[in-house]
């Protein structure tokens, strides 16, 4: 047995649940962002290649943990750099706003923007979107692992294969595809939809890469701060589905749109001071209070 299989077994509880497993996009940032090996082994089953394939991985718009997000942090992918020749976005996607293909489609385009002054056309780095949905894109048409090209609709030629979209569909994980074609992601899959400290036990002995993630999801479920994050992404994704259908009814009735923008506004807020409340309950300092919710002083003194 491995020096990490034996830190696994003296740490992990035999049950118990996971306070916030990596359905939740800040855990899932946050597990891949702290554990560069366990994103190494993600990657290398997402394109099916070897790990040792993987020379380098840079984060390129890492955040600090911990902190309150704001408007340029909300969105939780990763975009990474490749082996300095291929730039990859993953992203952790739970709801299902019906704009998963546009929004894709214009994260994909972002990353495709990669040359440096002084490069020709040619010298693009290839970009694949990645997204890791727990809902059918197509419920026609499903699949656990799917990928898109640009092709001719005719003859089917591929007009580039520097330009992807791959799907990981977490609702097709017990299908015969996940189980035998893709046999290491399947793993991955199975980890992120992981609700008990059995489940991820179990899925830690599968591989390295699977029990570094399990050792950093441990790790970070006793941080209170990452905690008070996921418990804040939770409340803004209730909050924002419910801005969303009550501004939605508001600009129908009023016939405009600023009812939708008001509630989701008025959402983020209620989020903030949700998690502010809790955290003064604790006892946490106002310096960590104001860092994590990115409150003011002002907005601290009038709930107290």
């Amino acid at each position: 047995m491995s020096k990490k299989s034996d830190d696994l077994n003296s740490i992990i509880p035999l049950s118990g649940p996971i306070p916030h497993g990596m359905t939740n996009d800040y855990m899932f940032r946050a597990v891949l962002q702290k554990n560069i090996i366990a994103l190494k082994y993600l990657i290398a089953s997402l394109l099916a290649i070897p790990v040792e394939m993987i020379q380098s991985v840079e984060i390129l718009n890492t955040i600090i943990l911990g902190e309150a997000l704001d408007d340029k942090t909300c969105i939780l992918d990763l975009h990474i750099c490749l082996n300095n020749n291929k730039i990859l976005n993953l992203e952790m996607q739970i709801n299902n706003n019906n704009d998963w293909p546009e929004r894709s489609l214009y994260y994909l385009s972002r990353a495709f923007s990669n040359l440096k002054k002084g490069q020709s056309y040619a010298d693009v780095m290839p970009s694949i979107h990645i997204g890791i949905l727990n809902f059918a894109l197509f419920p026609d048409a499903s699949s656990f692992y799917s990928e898109y090209l640009m092709q001719n609709t005719k003859t089917h030629q591929i007009y580039s294969d520097k330009f992807a979209i791959r799907v990981l569909d977490l609702t097709q994980i017990d299908t015969t595809e996940a189980k035998e074609e893709c046999p290491e992601l399947y793993y991955w899959a199975k980890l992120f939809v992981a609700k008990t400290w059995e489940e991820v036990h179990m899925l830690s002995e599968k591989s390295e890469g699977l029990q570094e993630a399990v050792l950093t999801l441990r790790e970070l479920s006793e941080d209170e701060k990452i905690q008070l994050q996921c418990e804040a992404r939770e409340r803004y994704d209730h909050d924002r589905a419910s801005a969303i259908r009550c501004g939605r009814l508001e600009g129908i009735r009023e016939g405009k749109l600023e009812g939708l923008r008001e509630g989701m506004l008025k959402g983020t807020r209620e989020t903030q001071l949700a998690t502010a409340k809790k955290m003064l309950q604790k006892g946490m300092s106002l310096e960590d209070i104001l860092d994590i919710t990115g409150l003011s002083k002002a907005d601290l003194e009038s709930m107290q």
